[in-house]
C-alpha cells in the first residue's frame, strides 16, 4: 500500500514538473528580430517596426572602426545618430523590450569578421581593450546586451581562439555589471545552421558556458553549385538533402548544445531562381541556377520581375511583386514547410504566414529558447511578425514530416486529480519536515561534546578544546527564578536574555529563543557548534544549551557590564569609558577578529558584528558574541555567495547587500563602522551634519576631508597621553568602509596600522553607500598619502588554514 501511494505521488510530481517546465518556457520564450540599419541598398525606417510583437530587438550592425593605437572599438559618425535614436523609438512602444547591439557583419568575408579573428587571437594583447570598449558602447547607447554575428573561423586554432574570446567577454561583462550596479549585459552569437563549418567544429563547450543563447541562421545556406535545381534551401524539411532547418537544429542538439540556448531563425526574405520552363515550376523543378545578378535591386526586365543583386528578395518586395504582376498562384508546401511563387522564368522560395507559424510551433515542440526574424524591416505590414507571435503554446504535440501539428487533449480526470495530488504532496512534505526536524534535533545533540560544569579546558589565549553541558529545562527555570522579569537583561529579535545562577554559584546569561524568533534552528545549531570549537579571551564563552520541551536556549558566561552600546550612546555612561578603556576595547575586538580570520584552524566570518554584540566583562574588556549568523570556510571551500542576506543594516557592506557576496572583508567593513561609533559616540541609524542629511560614514568622510576630524569625535575623549590617536582611528575606519572590498585592509593590516605611529594612509575615496560624488582626495593638507602592501585577493578567494 505504501509503495502504491509513492507511485501515485510520483505520478503527480511528474505532472507538476511538466506544467512547471511549460510555465518557465513560456516566461523565457524569446521573440527576437534583427534590424539591419546599415543596408546600403535599403534604408529601413525604425518607426515602422512594431516592437510590441518582440521581446528582443537586435541592432545590426555596429560597424567596427578599429583604433589601432588604442585597440578599441569606436562608433563611426554615420552610425552615431541612429544608434542614439534606436532604443528611444523601439522602447517607447514596448518599455519591457530588451535590445542588443550586434557587432560584425553577416558577410563572411567582411572586414568586421577579420577584426573578430584578430581579437580572438591568443597573441593579440589588445583584446581586453576591444572587449571593454564594446561594453562601454553598449551602455552608452542604452543596449541591454551584445550580439556578434557570422564569424567564419578557417582553422581549428581559430575555433579555439573563438572560445577564448567568449570566455574573456563573459568575464568582462560579469565584472562590469558588479561594479556598475547595473543588470548584466546579455551575450549572444549568430551562427550558421550546423555546429560546424566544413570539417571545423565550433567551440561548443565555451559557447554553452559563456553565451546566453545563439541565433541559428537556419536558412542562409543555399548552394551556388546547385545550378540545375530549385533547391528549397529555406525549408524546414527536405528528405533529399541535408540543407534544411530540421537537420541543422538536430545537429546542434546532437553536438551537446542545450535546446534552451537555441533560437531558431525565420527568414523574412526569399531566394530567386531561374526556371528552364515556366510551366515546370514546382519544388525541385529544373532550373539554371540562382536568379540573375546583373540587375540592381528593383530593376525590371522581361520575364525577370523578381531580380536582385544577390539572388534574394525581401519579403515586402516579394509581396509587392506579387501584387504588381498579379501572381496569385503562390503556394504553400506542407511537406517542405515553405511557400513559393513564380512569374515567367523567375521562381521565388520564401516563408509566408503558414510556414512561419509551423516553424514557430516546431521551435516550441523542440523546446528551443524561441525564434528570431531576419529581418524585421522586411516584413509586409508586420504580417509575419504577428503570425509568429500569435502561435499558441503547445502543451503536448507532434510535428510530422508533413508539417501538421496534432495536439493531444489532456484527460479531464487528470485535471481533477491535480489539486488532489497537490494536497497529498503537501501533507507528505509537512510530515517529512516534522520527522527531519525531530531527527535533526537528536543528531544535533549527539554532535555536541559534553562535559560537566567546571571543567578547566579553556585556553585563555585561544584554543579549540571546549565541551558544552546539556542543561534541563528545570535547571534553567530554577536558575532564572522561573524566567522572572526581574532577571531579564535585555531582549532582541531572538527573544529575551535572563541572568541566572547555577547551583554551584556560577553566574550565567540565558538566551531563550521565542517562538517568533528570527533566529531559527539552523542559526541555533550554528552558534552552539561553532562556539564549542572556538575559544578565545575576546570571544564570549558558551557554557551549554537546552533543547528540552521544544525550547531552544543558549547558556553563556555572564558579562556583568552588558554591551558596548549601553555606554557609548549615553551622555552619562559614556564617561565610564575614557579613551584608554576604549583603546582597550578596540584592541580586544581586533584580537578577536584576528583569531577568527587568521589564527584559528578555520576561517570564520561573523556577519553580524555590531556594538550590541560586543559584551564587556568585569574589567571592561570586550568579548565578541552572537555567532548565529557566522559562517565557516573549511579546507578547499571557496563558496562565498548566498541568496539570504543576514546581519544588521548599517553594518553590512555593499557587495553583501547587493550581490550576496561575503568574505573576511565583510567583517572588516563592520569593524570600520563600529570603530567610527566608538570614537564618536554617534549612532549609524541617525542622520548627521548641519542639515542632518548625511549617513555616519559620509559625515565622517566629509569632516576628515575638510580637516575637521576632531569635531567628529566624542568630546569626552582625550588622546593626548595615549600613543593611539583619535584621528588615526578615524582614518583606519574610513579605509575599512571603502566601497570596493579590494580597497579595504585585512584585519592583520588594521592591527599593524593601529600600532604604527608613522603609518602612511592610502588616498581615501568616499565610503560605501555615499549619495554624493567627488574626486579622490588625500589628507586634510591636500597631499596624497600611500599605504603599504594592500590585499589584492578577490573577495571570493577565501582560503582556510
Amino acid at each position: 500500500m505504501a509503495f502504491k501511494n509513492i507511485v501515485i505521488l510520483f505520478f503527480f510530481h511528474t505532472i507538476f514538473q511538466s506544467q512547471l517546465h511549460n510555465s518557465i518556457a513560456a516566461e523565457t520564450w524569446i521573440k527576437a528580430g534583427y534590424y539591419q540599419a546599415n543596408d546600403i541598398t535599403y534604408s529601413p525606417n525604425i518607426q515602422s517596426i512594431n516592437s510590441t510583437l518582440y521581446t528582443h530587438l537586435i541592432y545590426g550592425f555596429a560597424n567596427i572602426d578599429f583604433n589601432t593605437s588604442t585597440d578599441q572599438m569606436i562608433v563611426s559618425i554615420s552610425d552615431d545618430e541612429q544608434l542614439k535614436n534606436f532604443n528611444t523609438i523601439v522602447k517607447k512602444k514596448n518599455p519591457s523590450l530588451k535590445t542588443l547591439l550586434s557587432i560584425g557583419g553577416k558577410d563572411q568575408s567582411s572586414y568586421d569578421s577579420g577584426i573578430y579573428l584578430l581579437m580572438s587571437s591568443t597573441y593579440f594583447p589588445g583584446r581586453k581593450f576591444f572587449i571593454e570598449s564594446s561594453i562601454k558602447i553598449a551602455r552608452l547607447y542604452g543596449f541591454d546586451g551584445l550580439d556578434f554575428c557570422w564569424i567564419s573561423p578557417s582553422s581549428s586554432q581559430e575555433m579555439t581562439n573563438l572560445g577564448t574570446l567568449l570566455d574573456d567577454w563573459r568575464i568582462a561583462i560579469d565584472f562590469e555589471s558588479k561594479n556598475s550596479k547595473k543588470s548584466k549585459l546579455l551575450l549572444t552569437m549568430a551562427v550558421q545552421y550546423t555546429p560546424w563549418i566544413q570539417d571545423l567544429s565550433f567551440p561548443i563547450e565555451s559557447m554553452r558556458k559563456y553565451l546566453d543563447w545563439v541565433h541559428v541562421f537556419a536558412f542562409d545556406y543555399y548552394d551556388p553549385a546547385s545550378t540545375n535545381n530549385t533547391s528549397p534551401v529555406a525549408a524546414l524539411y527536405d528528405s533529399r538533402t541535408d540543407l534544411n532547418t530540421d537537420y541543422g537544429i538536430n545537429a546542434w542538439i546532437k553536438s551537446g548544445f542545450p535546446t534552451q540556448k537555441l533560437v531558431l531563425g525565420l527568414p523574412f526574405y526569399g531566394y530567386v531562381w531561374t526556371l528552364v520552363s515556366p510551366k515546370d515550376n514546382k519544388i525541385g523543378a529544373t532550373g539554371t541556377g540562382p536568379g540573375p545578378k546583373d540587375y540592381s535591386f528593383g530593376a525590371e526586365a522581361e520575364n525577370e520581375p523578381f531580380s536582385s543583386i544577390s539572388s534574394w528578395l525581401r519579403f515586402n518586395d516579394i509581396k509587392r511583386g506579387m501584387i504588381k504582376y498579379r501572381a496569385n498562384n503562390a503556394s504553400y508546401n506542407a511537406t517542405y514547410v515553405m511557400n513559393y511563387v513564380s512569374v515567367g522564368t523567375s521562381w521565388v522560395g520564401f516563408d509566408d504566414v503558414e510556414a512561419v507559424k509551423t516553424k514557430v510551433a516546431y521551435a516550441k515542440e523542440k523546446h528551443l529558447r524561441g525564434y528570431f526574424a531576419w529581418e524585421v524591416s522586411y516584413d509586409w505590414n508586420s504580417v509575419l511578425s504577428q503570425a509568429a507571435a500569435g502561435v499558441e503554446d503547445i502543451q503536448e504535440g507532434v510535428i510530422d514530416q508533413s508539417g501538421m501539428h496534432k495536439k493531444k487533449k489532456l484527460n479531464r480526470v487528470i485535471l481533477i486529480l491535480i489539486p488532489v495530488g497537490a494536497v497529498l504532496i503537501l501533507l507528505l512534505l509537512v510530515f517529512t519536515l516534522w520527522c527531519l526536524r525531530k531527527r535533526r534535533l537528536f543528531k544535533f545533540q549527539g554532535r555536541i561534546p559534553r562535559n560537566k560544569i567546571g571543567s578547566k579546558n579553556e585556553d585563555r589565549r585561544g584554543g579549540e578544546s571546549s565541551s558544552l553541558h546539556v542543561f534541563t529545562f528545570d535547571e534553567m527555570k530554577s536558575a532564572t527564578n522561573n524566567f522572572s522579569v526581574d532577571n531579564e537583561l535585555g531582549r532582541g529579535g531572538y527573544g529575551p536574555v535572563y541572568k541566572g545562577k547555577l547551583r554551584n554559584g556560577q553566574e550565567i546569561a540565558v538566551k531563550r529563543l521565542s517562538e517568533t524568533s528570527t533566529q531559527g534552528l539552523e542559526e541555533f545549531e550554528n552558534e552552539v557548534i561553532l562556539t564549542a570549537k572556538l575559544q578565545h579571551i575576546n570571544l564570549v564563552k558558551v557554557v551549554g544549551f537546552c533543547i528540552e520541551r521544544k525550547e531552544k536556549m543558549l547558556i553563556y558566561e555572564y558579562m556583568p557590564n552588558k554591551s558596548l552600546d549601553y555606554y557609548i550612546y549615553n551622555q552619562v555612561r559614556r564617561l565610564l569609558l575614557n579613551w584608554e578603556k576604549r583603546v582597550q576595547v578596540i584592541e580586544g575586538i581586533i584580537q578577536g577578529l584576528l583569531y577568527l580570520q587568521e589564527y584559528s584552524r578555520l576561517t570564520i566570518i561573523h556577519r553580524d558584528l555590531k556594538a550590541s554584540n560586543i559584551l564587556l566583562d568585569i574589567d571592561m574588556k570586550p568579548k565578541i558574541s552572537d555567532f548565529g549568523m557566522a559562517r565557516i570556510f573549511k579546507k578547499d571551500e571557496v563558496e562565498a555567495n548566498t541568496l539570504r542576506v543576514v546581519g544588521t543594516m548599517g553594518y553590512i557592506p555593499p557587495e553583501y547587500v547587493e550581490q550576496g557576496i561575503y568574505s573576511t572583508k565583510s567583517d572588516v567593513f563592520s569593524f570600520g563602522v563600529l570603530l567610527l561609533q566608538i570614537i564618536s559616540g554617534r549612532k549609524n541609524t541617525c542622520l548627521h551634519g548641519p542639515d542632518e542629511n548625511l549617513s555616519l560614514l559620509e559625515y565622517a568622510y566629509e569632516m576628515w576631508r575638510d580637516g575637521k576630524g576632531m569635531e567628529f569625535m566624542d568630546p569626552s575623549l582625550d588622546d593626548t597621553t595615549s600613543s593611539c590617536k583619535l584621528l588615526k582611528c578615524m582614518q583606519i575606519s574610513l579605509l575599512c568602509v571603502q566601497k570596493n572590498p579590494l580597497d579595504r585592509p585585512t584585519m592583520l593590516e588594521v592591527s599593524y596600522l593601529l600600532k604604527d605611529v608613522n603609518f602612511a594612509m592610502n588616498s581615501l575615496k568616499r565610503p560605501a553607500f555615499s549619495t554624493r560624488e567627488d574626486e579622490e582626495v588625500g589628507n586634510s593638507n591636500g597631499s596624497v598619502q600611500e599605504i603599504g602592501d594592500v590585499d589584492t585577493a578577490t573577495i571570493t578567494q577565501l582560503v582556510a588554514r
